[in-house]
Formats: structure tokens, C-alpha cells, sequence
């Protein structure tokens, strides 16, 4: 009875067991093919991408479990101050502020199993 009991409330917690899975994407919707550096202090990560017109990058991607999603905090969507994350463009500069919060969209899903996107989307009204 008690190795019956033990299996009972092992499955229950496995059962319970849910992730957040978070994502971080740069959308290039400019009339450019852009070069993104971006280095994460975090990740120890430095990573070049060439984008062309239309396409987009996900910089980030990571899933964490837990017990109790509601409980995990979401991710912040800018970048941290310890990160970098720089587009190239010849003979223009790029004016985007990705530490500013307000320049991300974030879209928060899920229940049990919860789903965190981040997106920056570039224009070409960033350029000078």
C-alpha cells in the first residue's frame, strides 16, 4: 500500500508540471537587409544575423519549469543594460531604442503551460 500510495503522489506531481516558455523576436519590416549584432550577458551569446527585408530573428528562447506559472515573473522584453544589440546599415544610422519597453509588443498566453513573445519591429522610420 505504501509504494502504491508513494507512485500515487509522485504521478500527481509530475502531472502538475507546467513551463514558460519565453521568446524574444527582431522583425525586420524595413525596405533594408540589416546586419544584428547582439551579445547577451546572460547567455554569454555573441551572435551576428543578417536580415533581409521582411524577415525576422528570435534572439532569445528559453523555457523554464515549474509547479506554479502563475508564480514564475514574466521576462522583460527590452534589453538589459548589460546587453547589446546593435543593426548596421551602410551609410544610415539606426535610431531604435530597445532598452524602452514601450517599443516591444508582448503577447502573454497560456494557462497552465504559458507562452511569453516579445517583438521589436523595425521600420524604416528608424533610419536617418
Amino acid at each position: 500500500m505504501r509504494y502504491l500510495l508513494i507512485s500515487f503522489i509522485f504521478l500527481f506531481l509530475c502531472s502538475c508540471e507546467s513551463t514558460h516558455t519565453f521568446r524574444k523576436i527582431i522583425q525586420n519590416n524595413s525596405s533594408h537587409s540589416i546586419q544584428l549584432h547582439y551579445f547577451s550577458s546572460s547567455y554569454d551569446m555573441d551572435t551576428m544575423y543578417f536580415m533581409t527585408s521582411n524577415s525576422s530573428v528570435d534572439i532569445e528562447f528559453f523555457q523554464k519549469l515549474g509547479n506554479k506559472p502563475c508564480v514564475i515573473p514574466s521576462s522583460p522584453c527590452s534589453i538589459t543594460e548589460n546587453d547589446t544589440l546593435e543593426v548596421f546599415l551602410e551609410d544610415m544610422m539606426f535610431l531604435g531604442d530597445f532598452r524602452n519597453e514601450y517599443n516591444w509588443t508582448e503577447d502573454l498566453g497560456g494557462n497552465k503551460h504559458t507562452i511569453q513573445v516579445c517583438t521589436y519591429v523595425i521600420t524604416d522610420g528608424e533610419f536617418e
